[in-house]
């Protein structure tokens, strides 16, 4: 079982901290902020005819770059509103999203609560789900977004970063 999700006990437990909120269309992804490298112009993101990876130079460094779409599998053609790249560095890799939108939100308590059975699918990076200004959030970590995209994790990962939060197993 991923750590930080409600246990036999269907007690739901209650995470303390900063995230970051990216929307793709209509899914919203919760993502804990001290992952976020950076955020570009999706402009800069060069496309390869390859793959349906791109990629962006950063400081010296290539990262590459995923438009995912709404079940989150990584698709060609960028809809016209992913306009920001946000690139995640999760220790594990480096990995550059495109979204539509980004919000930060600051320290706050959130209560992440099991995915319904329908979104438990094989690979699916989802965590669970937390209910936040009317909306309903994502749970993920790049982490999960590395391996949905099929990158490679560095060899140094030893845990997910949600799976270290308050109330979490480690």
């Amino acid at each position: 079982m991923i750590g930080g999700l409600p246990d036999q006990t269907g007690s739901e437990p209650v995470t303390i901290g900063r995230y970051a909120v990216l929307t793709m269309d209509e899914r919203a992804l919760l993502i804990p902020q001290h992952q976020l490298h950076a955020l570009e112009p999706a402009i800069d993101v060069q496309r390869s005819e390859a793959e349906d990876a791109g990629w962006i130079a950063v400081a010296g460094v290539n990262w590459p770059v995923y438009c995912l779409s709404e079940d989150l599998r990584p698709i060609r053609e960028a809809p016209v509103d992913r306009h920001i790249c946000v690139l995640l560095e999760s220790g594990a890799g480096l990995l550059g999203v495109l979204s539509d939108q980004v919000v930060l939100l600051e320290q706050m308590e959130l209560e992440i609560l099991p995915l319904p059975r329908c979104m438990r699918t094989a690979g699916t990076p989802l965590q669970g789900l937390v209910l936040h200004a009317e909306r309903v959030l994502c749970v993920t970590s790049a982490n999960n977004l590395l391996d949905c995209v099929g990158l490679q994790r560095a060899p140094t990962d030893k845990s997910d970063p949600l799976q270290r939060l308050p109330g979490s197993a480690s």
